[in-house]
């Protein structure tokens, strides 16, 4: 008869923040193969060949989970320029200048996460590309809803007059300026992009995945293409330092060959299907967020709806969806989006029952939302990013005016209104490091430290509870709580958070834990 080896380890000497209401704190825990068998356990429960880990003092929490963001495309970005914090023209036309004259001959130059809020002026255009010489250029805005290309590129695009569920961006000659928004950007422009070859694909993913463990990330739920996830997480899912909840991006309509081969996918305990995304509308940035009312600094102009919404097939994708076991996922930025979001979600639940996190629907940024319909959250999943409100909040004011603030990212509205937070980062479009998603969820200071709609601050508790416990519910995780058979998935910290002072910076992440390990 074989025997079976057992791996048990105690983890002591530091606080405990367990995440449980009835039993907040304990000063030790027990795990046994990667899950949690007690907490402060006696002596006697104590295995005579117990591994012990010292935690020095530091205080250990339930580890961290970035509820929405997308490992592919972030570890594609990690091989591209980084335009991040350009604060001028000519500081953005030099990060070109030397990105071109570093890579090989014949290659395109991509590039990412430039902002005009930076420099507090216009989109650039096709001419701020011009140091990439006749090489084909692409820089993303840092939404990813936008791109723009200098004149190499526009010569191999092939640009129709028009595009439903984007913008081609034209100057006073009806001439291309390079700016795509939208369905113009991935329907027009991201065909032309060469991709990554699969082996380098693999070897990004896994750097990538490693640099987000080191924040003190024990999970993710990334958005994917079922292409990445077949040709590239499926190859290395045994080597993944964390655990991936995909939902799957495919969404041409109809369904048929996304869903089937969704619902084929085969789940471990690193890697599996959770569901399905859609896309309702763009981004406030790039003012394409589908609104009730125009944007004020953009008279006319209410966003735009995009795919599935834009056809009229939402409703259908979100009851199939569900009927078939898995999760519906809606970017909804827009109040507009969020209402139509919403409208979908209550037509399925007429005939459908929610009755657990596996098939709810998951609310994806809900930036701007109308008081009645924050009430229709109830009961239900905000998938939100706090960092997206430390960006925004530069031109919030500016994109919606001064009477329409109030519906900015209301996270504390959204609690009294019971529904459930989850928060991540949607990494790489901001950082993913989720204590600075806290920071910013407690503090409600911008990415230049000014306060913006504190109202909707939170607590340490609510911050923490929204990327731990909360996330783990609406990604079907069996974690998010320190706690007898939850797995021993944690994040070690230097310090108390409860006692940090938040408006000073973020405590430091000592060690992150999977399965106790």
């Amino acid at each position: 008869m074989a025997v079976v080896i057992h791996s048990s380890r105690i983890f002591r000497n530091g606080r405990i923040w367990t995440g449980v209401a009835t039993r907040p704190w304990a000063a030790s825990v027990l795990v046994r193969d990667g899950v949690v068998i007690a907490l402060d356990p006696s002596t006697a429960e104590i295995p005579a060949h117990c591994e012990v880990i010292d935690l020095g003092g530091g205080v250990l929490i339930p580890g961290l989970i970035d509820a929405h963001l997308h490992l592919t495309l972030g570890s594609c970005a990690m091989c591209e320029l980084d335009l991040t914090a350009c604060r001028s023209r000519e500081e953005f036309e030099q990060r070109i200048r030397t990105c071109h004259a570093a890579l090989p001959q014949g290659e395109w130059l991509v590039a990412h996460s430039w902002n005009e809020a930076d420099w507090k002026g216009a989109a650039p255009d096709v001419h701020w590309l011009r140091e990439a010489g006749h090489r084909p250029a692409v820089a993303w805005r840092m939404d990813r809803h936008s791109c723009v290309v200098n004149r190499a590129a526009l010569d191999v695009l092939q640009i129709p007059a028009s595009i439903e569920g984007g913008r081609i961006e034209r100057d006073t000659t009806g001439a291309p300026t390079g700016l795509f928004q939208e369905a113009a950007a991935w329907r027009i422009v991201v065909p032309a992009i060469p991709e990554l070859s699969n082996a380098r694909a693999k070897t990004a993913l896994l750097h990538s995945a490693h640099a987000l463990r080191k924040f003190g990330l024990v999970a993710v739920g990334s958005m994917e293409y079922l292409r990445d996830l077949l040709n590239v997480h499926d190859c290395v899912r045994d080597q993944l330092p964390l655990r991936v909840h995909a939902t799957v991006l495919d969404r041409d309509w109809p369904l048929d060959d996304a869903l089937r081969n969704a619902i084929a996918f085969p789940a471990s305990s690193r890697l599996r299907v959770i569901g399905m995304k859609a896309f309702v509308d763009g981004t406030l940035g790039s003012r394409t967020a589908a609104m009730l009312a125009p944007y004020a600094d953009d008279v006319g102009n209410e966003g735009l709806l995009v795919e599935l919404a834009k056809d009229g097939h939402l409703d259908a994708w979100l009851k199939l969806v569900r009927s078939k076991g898995l999760s519906p996922s809606m970017h909804a930025i827009g109040d507009r989006a969020a209402q139509l979001a919403l409208d979908a979600a209550d037509h399925a639940r007429a005939t459908l029952p929610e009755r657990d996190a596996s098939t709810a629907p998951r609310f994806e940024h809900m930036q701007t939302m109308r008081s009645s319909d924050i009430a229709r959250m109830e009961g239900r999943f905000a998938s939100m990013q706090p960092l997206h409100k430390a960006d925004d909040a530069r031109l919030a004011l500016s994109r919606l005016g001064a009477a329409r603030i109030a519906r900015f990212f209301p996270f504390r509205t959204l609690i009294n209104a019971g529904a459930t937070l989850a928060f991540g980062s949607d990494w790489p479009i901001v950082s993913p490091d989720p204590l600075l998603g806290m920071r910013a969820a407690i503090t409600g200071l911008d990415l230049e430290e000014r306060p913006f709609a504190t109202e909707q601050n939170l607590t340490v508790e609510e911050a923490l509870t929204a990327y731990t416990i909360n996330a783990a519910r609406m990604l079907s995780l069996r974690s998010g709580v320190i706690a007898p058979t939850y797995s021993a998935d944690f994040t070690l910290l230097d310090a108390d958070p409860f006692a940090w002072d938040w408006h000073c910076g973020t405590p430091r992440v000592l060690a992150t834990f999977v399965d106790g390990v």
